[in-house]
Formats: structure tokens, sequence, C-alpha cells
């Protein structure tokens, strides 16, 4: 074979691989809405087993034992909550699209007062606001949450698989890399799952704090719908810095119905709630989780959001952390050789 021969082919090769990356690129492209599921799953999933391997090492039981505890403790916890309050969040939610309406029709009204005020009225009742009925209106005005309705019970599958053996897939990823740099590639990857699994804990305590607080405060202040308003600010906290801002808007919507005393008291509750939550809350949970920078945040709030749609707001957060640690881990570390903190394997 001589030199000609050995280039022509050497062209080939490097023209059919340049094929094969573009059109793994192409459908990686096509597949995003698939790609943040899969994520979304691996989430829950990485939280699910954690809590099977907490369960695992308090009581006398295999894995798949522990796995199927946690997953009923989960449901029943659910269910007890669905029972407890579901009747009453879903009065409170009612009251809130009900109110909401009232407050659009009322602020419509102020400044069709105002000069020139007439024609901004007019086009703000051709936009009124969608809450004539709740469930349908909210379904309407979010319909990220219709899609994960239906992918659900996919979605479900995927994370009891994933959770019942993380190490197969975990393993498998690691096979797509050289031999000599899989088990490289399988340690960075379990440092990423414990990040994640710290990342998560955090954020639910978050919730948690903000949610009932936020329902306490303006249930003292006489905000009406106080529990539901309590739970959509809790619920929005999984939106990093836009979901305190876009919370605040029904509980400021709700509250002027009550008169300006009650609106201004509604707001001061979310101030200090959210003031509390940042100064004392967040980082006392970042002692044992993960925190982010927050430029990092917020940045990767708009490439979420721009990649993925409204999920990845969502999930834009537990990306990061996940590009965090494998930065650190592979990058840093490995090809330049420094040392750094790494999420999941060193203490903060």
């Amino acid at each position: 074979m001589n030199a000609g021969d050995t280039s022509f082919r050497l062209v080939l090769k490097s023209l059919f691989a340049a094929a094969l990356i573009a059109l793994l690129v192409l459908a990686l492209l096509r597949l995003l809405d698939v790609l943040i599921l899969v994520f979304g799953a691996v989430v829950v999933a990485t939280l699910l087993h954690g809590f099977a391997e907490a369960i695992r090492r308090r009581a006398p039981l295999n894995a798949r034992w522990s796995l199927a505890a946690a997953l009923l403790i989960v449901l029943a916890v659910l269910v007890g909550l669905g029972w407890l309050f579901g009747s009453q969040l879903q009065t409170d939610l009612g009251a809130v699209a009900r109110t909401l309406q009232a407050s659009w029709d009322a602020l419509r009204q102020h400044i069709a007062a105002f000069p020139g005020g007439k024609d901004v009225a007019m086009a703000m009742k051709h936009a009124r606001l969608p809450t004539d009925n709740l469930v349908a209106k909210l379904v309407g005005a979010l319909n990220w949450i219709t899609t994960v309705a239906v992918d659900g019970v996919v979605v479900l599958f995927g994370i009891v698989f994933i959770a019942a053996d993380p190490a197969l897939y975990r393993k498998g990823l690691a096979l797509l890399f050289p031999r000599r740099h899989r088990p490289l590639a399988d340690e960075a990857l379990i440092d990423a799952g414990r990040a994640l699994r710290q990342w998560v804990v955090g954020l639910f305590v978050v919730m948690v704090f903000i949610g009932v607080f936020c329902g306490i405060g303006l249930w003292l202040v006489g905000c009406p719908s106080a529990a539901g308003l309590g739970l959509i600010a809790g619920l929005f906290e999984l939106i990093p810095y836009l979901g305190p801002i876009i919370s605040a808007l029904p509980v400021a919507l709700v509250a002027a119905t009550q008169g300006t005393q009650t609106l201004w008291l509604s707001m001061a509750v979310m101030l200090v709630v959210h003031w509390v939550e940042a100064a004392f809350v967040a980082p006392l949970a970042a002692e044992r989780t993960v925190s982010l920078p927050p430029a990092v945040s917020v940045f990767g709030v708009i490439a979420g959001g721009t990649l993925f749609g409204p999920l990845g707001l969502i999930f834009s957060s537990p990306l990061l952390v996940v590009a965090l640690v494998l930065v650190k881990r592979v990058w840093v570390e490995e090809a330049l050789d420094t040392p750094t903190h790494v999420p999941g394997r060193d203490p903060e």
C-alpha cells in the first residue's frame, strides 16, 4: 500500500468520524426534551437511592427491600399530606385564582382613570388572566406540567430502575471512555451523585421553610388563601433567584384585595421570610450540602431555560452541580494537576 492510499483511507476515516459526530449532535438537539426528563429521573433516583441506603443501614433489610420501603414511605407521606391538606389547598388555590381575576379587573379600572389609560385598560381587558377555572387554566398557563404528567409513568419506572441499581448505569457511562480513563470517570460520577444528593436535601429544607413560614406569616397578617400562597412560594423555590420574585406576584394581587395595609404587610412577610432563609437557613443548609457561585447559578438558569424550556429552569441547578463536580474532578485535578475542593467528596 503506497502513501497515497494511506492518506486517502485516513481522510475517509476522518470524514466518517466527523459525519457520525455531526449526526450525534443533531440527534441530541432533537432529543433535548427527553434528555432533561432523563436527568430529572436521575435526580429523583439519586435522592431515593440515598433514602433507601439510610434505611438499609438502620434496618435488617437488603438493598431491594430497602428501596421498596423507601418507595412506600414516600408514597405514604404524599398520600397522607394529600388527605390532610388536599381539600384545604384546593379551596385556597381556587380562591387564589378567583382573587387574581378580581385584582386584575380592579387594576384595569384603576389604570383607566388616568389620562390616556383607557387604551391600556382596553388592552388589559383582552389579556385577562386565565384563572376562571383553577385546574384547567393553571395547566394551560404552565403547559410543562401537562408534559410532565403525560410522561410521569415512564419517568417513574425509570426512577425506580435507576435507584435499584445505580452502579449499572454509572459503569455503563464509564465504558464510553477509553480504558485508561474509566476508573477516573467512575470516581467522578460517584462524586457527582453524592453532590447531587446533598444539593437535593438542601433544596428540600429551603422549600419546606419558605412554604411553611410564608403561609403562617400571610395568615397572621390577614392575607386570603395563605396556605395556597405558601405552597406556591415553596414550589417556586425550584427556580433559583427568579422563583421568589415570581411567587411574590400572586401574593401581591391577592393581598391587594384586602386593602393597602394588607398588601404592604404581605410583602413584608415575603421579604422577611426570604431574608431569613438567605441569611440563616441557606448557609446552615450549605454546611452539609452543595452551594453554587451566585453568578454561575444566574447564568445557568438562563442557559437551562434557553436549551430545555421551562423544565430547564427547574433542573438548571442540579445540572450545574454535576457539571461543577465533573469539571473540578476531571479537568482541574487530573488534566491541570491542581488540587481543588470537589463537592460530594471533600467536606466544605
